[in-house]
């Protein structure tokens, strides 16, 4: 008997005829034997053909993951048509031009799919005569009876198969045209790829020497089954060596987690990015655990990598115990495909004890072309040409890198109806142009660095492959998603080339937990640490922040081309917003109740349309509240309701409706709305009744001259190990005796470099300066005995300004009425290159309304000293210089300036600009 897939199929199924053969988790009535299924697929097979369905008609079919999938899509093999999987999820366009192409004379779906399935009839202008899977219609699809235009029922459509039941194999095979699976064809001609029942065959042949499985294993399924990567694993290989396999009800956590417990997979099949969170959540929670618990942890994983590599020898579940059965204690191996894997975390998990093997290929490869085997699993690399295929690198570069070409019979041979694509993607000699850029190392393995139609090209004549840096920016975990993209440089001298922009989607479970209540601050200072660690031709410095997730192809691919398209058209708000916010009966009721009204009330100073406000809007992000400004409609909001909001409170009000369910929760409002409190307000009605602030006012003058003198002793210190130079200290003493003789106090203003700086800048002061001194620092540096008695010595009153800005900005007020002497670092985060970041107004507006003077602070150099995300430090030249003191009367009579007309907030914009360029020109004129 001539071997082929479907002779294959009915030998697995008729061996194992008793077992399991496929379910969803979690609901028994769904598991169908081997028998039922073959049964299943010969009658549909059978039913098929008896509604005059031909060998090489186009059947598609489009749904959700479910056995029924499975079964009908095996059965159109069997009745030698061509089945067309489609995307349930696609855009009606889309899917509409594939069935137009496919000529698709008859479609399987589900009930979800049968509203759009009449709309997609509608722009075609023909009916498809259409199955739908599940017995039971619901108000999804169309009410309690099933629709009248040709929607027929699973169960009805295969009593229509003729009574006599025949067993014989269909003789299908070789060139004969099993799938056609379209991978673009949004706009212009649709790109089909045919793959033949040859081409099923050869695939099959080179997964059995990567993966040596057998009937025992079971499969857990993941991703949609339209992919031509799950329909290798679940529908080819599940199906011919008689495995089970494993459907969730819906791809959440929870079904996830409940899934790995009640399936125990020993194959998990998925993309890099499901690893990724899995990667999170596993050292998120190592991350929690107290200090003793986090290095015996990491010499575990390092001592497992070192067995596991040397000699061959894996203890990661005995070790790591807890994180294996999370994943059901039965896993043997992983397969992970479809994108670039980040060697770290593969390496992660290979440490703890995991087999991760990663595949490379495209649909027109039939799936994979090379894999990594597990007896040869060289993390960072996709392995090795399958069984019967070829792999070779043309136009290599100086690195060996060019563009990877894929020869043998899992290559397809040529795109539907499609001539010119075809053409396209073969060379002279038959060899399939992949488009993805890799290298061959010395062992034969394939790197893969990118897609060439994605590499960017910067100025310096660099490439930059932005897969590679969102990899590296992942890392943070305020970051959930980013997208790197190369946008058309417009500066003269480099036209014709891109620069390099990101758009980020934050992780707002995180930041929610670790209580981040400004997410631009926090991803802000990942992204300048993360920065530091590449090569500055590769670091991101624009980048727009955005709460909604990507957009991504049905592969989940990355939609490049909407970001750019997306990120041009938001050019003159600085915002990557779309018209995902709909009015809905719901939305309108909660904006319309009285809390809501309230919010809007308090929001329309800084919002250009209080209409638009939509309960899903993030407040910083969405609306585009800075933290000032998000400050302001806390104060506001703190008025209205008569209630004090925590900082805990503060972290996890993101959205609207958090809002409006808080004010609901804590008693709600009247009717009227409040008008918003603006920081002239606050500040004038700030008193000294404040508990941080007492330590400071109370006088303690022993404790005051021990901890100078132990400031002047590290001043020595300074002098010799930093070569430290103080320029132009006379300016702080004029303004120090201005202090004394008036009773006026000021503010310093220094640009911030490491966390040394006010240690080693406090040193410099003389003592009437320093016995008056404080500062409002981040809390959470402040938390233990040692740090707490370093506070008491700097004065600092610890209140995060990322969470509880409103007390921050009143602390620093009392400090002030009380003539005490404020130091602020208006950057709110330490530079780690010394170049001068973004000044906040709490400096500024603290000036304003209390009309103290502002003394600039130029710091050089302690960067080098106690670099950011290290705790090495070494020495190097430091440099202080103070520069004039700024009055901020004397902004009224600069006659370049609108200063005196200004609004408030627009007065706040100037002055911390003023504060930025003085200081930035003390920097250049060290």
């Amino acid at each position: 008997m001539t071997d082929s897939f479907l002779n294959r199929l009915v030998s697995s199924f008729e061996a194992n005829r008793h077992r399991v053969a496929m379910r969803i988790i979690g609901d028994q009535g769904s598991a169908l034997t081997f028998q039922q299924a073959l049964d299943l697929i010969r009658e549909t097979a059978a039913a098929v053909r008896a509604a005059g369905i031909n060998p090489s008609d186009r059947i598609a079919i489009m749904g959700e993951n479910h056995p029924l999938w499975a079964i009908s899509y095996l059965a159109v093999l069997y009745s030698g048509a061509v089945a067309v999987p489609l995307d349930p999820q696609g855009e009606i366009e889309t899917v509409t031009n594939f069935i137009k192409d496919s000529q698709a004379r008859l479609a399987f779906v589900d009930n979800r799919q049968i509203q759009r399935l009449q709309r997609i009839e509608e722009k075609l202008g023909r009916h498809i005569k259409s199955v739908v899977w599940n017995n039971k219609w619901t108000s999804e699809s169309n009410g309690d009876s099933p629709p009248t235009n040709g929607f027929v029922k699973f169960d009805d459509f295969i009593a229509t198969a003729p009574g006599t039941k025949d067993t014989a194999i269909p003789d299908f095979a070789g060139d004969d045209l099993a799938l056609l699976i379209y991978t673009s064809g949004t706009t212009g001609k649709p790109k089909g790829v045919p793959l033949t029942h040859g081409n099923i065959l050869a695939e099959l042949d080179g997964i059995n020497e990567v993966l040596e499985i057998d009937k025992s294993e079971r499969i857990l399924s993941l991703l949609p089954l339209f992919h031509a990567y799950l329909q290798i694993v679940n529908l080819w290989v599940a199906t011919t060596y008689g495995c089970e396999t494993g459907y969730l009800k819906e791809l959440s956590p929870a079904e996830l987690s409940f899934a790995m417990i009640e399936f125990r997979p020993t194959i998990l099949t998925t993309v890099p990015r499901l690893w990724y969170l899995f990667h999170k959540k596993i050292f998120d929670a190592i991350a929690a655990k107290p200090l003793f618990i986090r290095a015996l942890f990491r010499a575990m994983l390092a001592g497992n990598g070192i067995l596991r590599d040397t000699l061959g020898v894996n203890l990661g579940k005995l070790l790591f115990s807890p994180v294996h059965k999370s994943f059901g204690g039965a896993l043997r191996l992983a397969v992970s495909a479809g994108s670039r894997f980040d060697e770290g975390v593969a390496r992660d998990f290979h440490r703890l004890g995991f087999t991760i093997l990663q595949g490379y290929g495209l649909t027109e490869t039939s799936g994979a072309a090379t894999a990594t085997y597990a007896d040869d699993n060289r993390v960072g690399t996709v392995g090795k040409p399958l069984k019967g295929a070829e792999i070779r690198i043309a136009e290599k570069d100086a690195d060996g890198v060019g563009e990877v070409q894929i020869r043998g019979p899992i290559v397809f041979k040529g795109y539907y109806k499609n001539p010119a694509a075809t053409a396209e993607a073969f060379t002279d000699d038959g060899w399939f142009r992949s488009g993805d850029l890799g290298r061959i190392d010395k062992h034969g393995h394939l790197h893969i660095v990118g897609r060439a139609k994605d590499v960017i090209v910067l100025p310096s004549g660099k490439n930059v492959h932005p897969e590679d840096l969102e990899i590296h920016y992942l890392k943070a975990p305020e970051i959930e998603e980013i997208a790197v993209i190369g946008i058309a440089d417009t500066e003269a001298k480099h036209r014709g080339t891109e620069k390099l922009v990101a758009i980020i989607v934050p992780d707002f479970d995180h930041l929610k937990s670790a209580g981040i209540a400004n997410s631009r601050e926090a991803i802000r200072f990942a992204m300048d640490s993360l920065g530091r660690e590449l090569p500055e031709y590769q670091r991101i410095r624009e980048y727009i922040i955005r709460s909604e997730p990507l957009p991504r192809t049905a592969t989940r691919k990355i939609k490049r081309f909407q970001l750019k398209a997306d990120f041009e058209s938001a050019k003159e708000t600085g915002d990557l917003r779309t018209n995902r916010f709909k009015r809905t009966q719901e939305s309108s009721h909660l904006m319309n109740s009285p809390s809501g009204r309230l919010i809007v009330k308090l929001l329309e100073k800084n919002v250009s349309s209080a209409a638009a406000i939509h309960p899903d809007m993030n407040i910083e992000i969405d609306l585009g509240l800075d933290s000032l400004a998000r400050a302001e409609f806390f104060a506001g909001l703190e008025v209205a309701t008569n209630a004090t909001i925590r900082a805990e409170d503060a972290a996890r009000l993101l959205t609207i409706a958090d809002v409006i369910c808080f004010v609901d929760a804590i008693g709600g409002v009247d009717d009227a709305p409040t008008s918003a409190k603006n920081w002239p307000q606050i500040i004038s009605e700030t008193t000294a009744d404040m508990p941080e602030v007492r330590p400071i006012l109370k006088k303690r003058p022993l404790f005051t001259a021990f901890a100078f003198i132990v400031y002047r002793l590290f001043y020595l210190f300074c002098l010799a190990f930093m070569r430290l130079e103080v320029l132009d200290i006379d300016n702080l003493h004029e303004l120090d005796r201005k202090r004394q003789s008036s009773g006026t106090t000021f503010i310093v203003c220094p640009n911030h470099q490491s966390f040394l700086d006010p240690f080693v800048l406090c040193s410099t002061y003389p003592y009437s300066v320093f016995a008056n001194i404080f500062h409002v620092g981040a809390s959470e540096f402040f938390q233990s005995a040692i740090m707490k008695f370093v506070a008491s010595m700097l004065k600092v009153i610890p209140i995060d300004p990322d969470t509880q800005l409103l007390k921050a900005m009143k602390a620093g007020a009392v400090g002030l009425k009380n003539q005490k002497i404020l130091n602020i670092y208006p950057e709110g985060e330490r530079a780690f290159d010394g170049h001068l970041h973004r000044f906040k107004k709490g400096a500024a507006i603290l000036s304003l309304e209390l009309e103290v003077p502002i003394l600039p602070v130029a710091i050089d150099g302690l960067y080098k000293v106690w670099p950011r995300a290290t705790l090495r430090i070494q020495p190097a030249k430091v440099k202080i210089k103070f520069g004039r003191p700024i009055y901020p009367h004397s902004l009224s009579i600069d006659s370049n300036s609108e200063f005196a007309d200004a609004s408030p907030t627009k007065k706040y914009e100037i002055l911390t600009e003023r504060i930025r360029s003085e200081i930035e020109h003390l920097l250049k004129d060290r």
